[in-house]
């Protein structure tokens, strides 16, 4: 028995089961929408579909067999351009948190609750921590709006409001005592390293990228061009910084500038290109080696819970402080803004030495106060 329409059919396989259809309106066949055990449940399919299609937003079933993993692959292999840290990142998110629980379904049987079972189950786990879970639900999130885009699926079932926004921990602010009692504690080819990211921001990355070249004492600046990371095989990369608005050139603190020139007499060779952070052997830093250090340093004053990428948040605040406007911040401390009107406006360089100029009367002053500053969470990402 087969029931016509204009826009499909319903008909009885030999089984007992009925087979729902729809007319594919591009190519004008009729594409099964999969068999069912009632015929209500094939005509409710069927009525589905033609709503979909009237909104422009049915895709033919056939289309979204592939599986997630199958599909995820595809979509690493069609951006060459993305850095190899991020790959590392989104490669780690796959395989420890997304593919395990959803890499064998095929795109179009993903369904939101689905995905809200797979989000509540990671979150109900001691670990990852949300902030991974944020990490890994936007990664998701992303791949299925190519597959939207790929005329793969038709919408995406990542559909939880909040769920790719990283509420991450408030982190410690030091004072600058306590900036300067770390500098001191920590082995003396590294103090400077220390008051670069407490008092200027500099990241980790970019400190162990940091060459000779790039300092002027005559203009008192340090030109920020290129970042060096290390990924988990070893491997040491340099490139620039991840945004456009991590190139600047920032002003040195008056009341740093004597550290600067004891360092680089005392611990960097003439070359222009030579490291102003390097390891025991002359070679690039490499991360467990500062970390170790580090550590030492922190343990000695009592500061176990700090991490090193707290400087920065110290830094940040010390500039507040100094009265640098939004835009001012955002340029010293190499943040890309959300809002791309925002994202190419830097600070002039005038203002920015006078900033400089305050953060020395900070830096200088150890009963300096330090004032709690409070950062919005991120936004996901798409």
């Amino acid at each position: 028995m087969t029931r016509r329409r204009t826009s499909g059919s319903v008909r009885r396989r030999s089984s007992g089961a009925w087979q729902a259809r729809v007319r594919d309106p591009i190519t004008g066949r009729l594409a099964s929408l999969g068999t069912f055990k009632s015929k209500a449940e094939a005509d409710r399919a069927v009525a589905l579909a033609v709503s979909a299609q009237t909104r422009g937003a049915w895709v033919d079933p056939a289309l979204a067999t592939i599986t997630l993993a199958t599909y995820a692959q595809r979509w690493f292999e069609e951006r060459p351009t993305l850095r190899p840290r991020t790959v590392e990142l989104y490669e780690g998110l796959l395989r420890l948190h997304i593919l395990p629980s959803l890499g064998r379904i095929e795109l179009g049987r993903l369904s939101t609750s689905l995905v809200r079972r797979w989000h509540a189950n990671l979150l109900a786990g001691e670990k990852p921590g949300a902030s991974t879970v944020a990490k890994a639900y936007r990664l998701l999130h992303a791949i299925l709006d190519t597959a939207i885009a790929d005329g793969l699926i038709a919408t995406n079932p990542c559909a939880i409001k909040g769920a790719g926004v990283e509420r991450a921990k408030e982190r410690p602010v030091i004072t600058v005592a306590q900036v300067w009692a770390l500098a001191e504690a920590i082995e003396p080819r590294f103090k400077l390293m220390v008051l670069l990211a407490g008092f200027m921001g500099l990241r980790k990355g970019e400190l162990f990228g940091l060459t000779r070249e790039r300092v002027d004492l005559m203009h008192r600046t340090i030109l920020i061009v290129e970042q060096r990371q290390q990924l988990r095989d070893g491997t040491v990369l340099t490139g620039p910084p991840k945004t456009e608005a991590g190139v600047r050139t920032l002003a040195i603190p008056e009341s740093l500038l004597a550290e600067v020139e004891s360092h680089l007499e005392r611990f960097v060779p003439t070359a222009p290109e030579s490291l102003l952070f390097y390891g025991e052997k002359g070679g690039p830093l490499r991360v467990h080696v500062f970390q170790g250090k580090w550590d030492v340093a922190r343990s000695s004053v009592d500061l176990e819970h700090l991490h090193f990428h707290d400087l920065r948040h110290v830094a940040n605040t010390l500039t507040a402080a100094s009265g640098a406007s939004t835009k001012e911040l955002m340029y010293r401390m190499g943040h890309a803004s959300p809002a791309a009107a925002l994202r190419y406006q830097h600070a002039t360089r005038d203002r920015d030495a006078a900033i400089a100029a305050a953060l020395s009367d900070l830096v200088a002053d150890p009963k300096a106060p330090v004032l709690e500053i409070r950062t919005a969470p991120r936004a996901a990402d798409g």
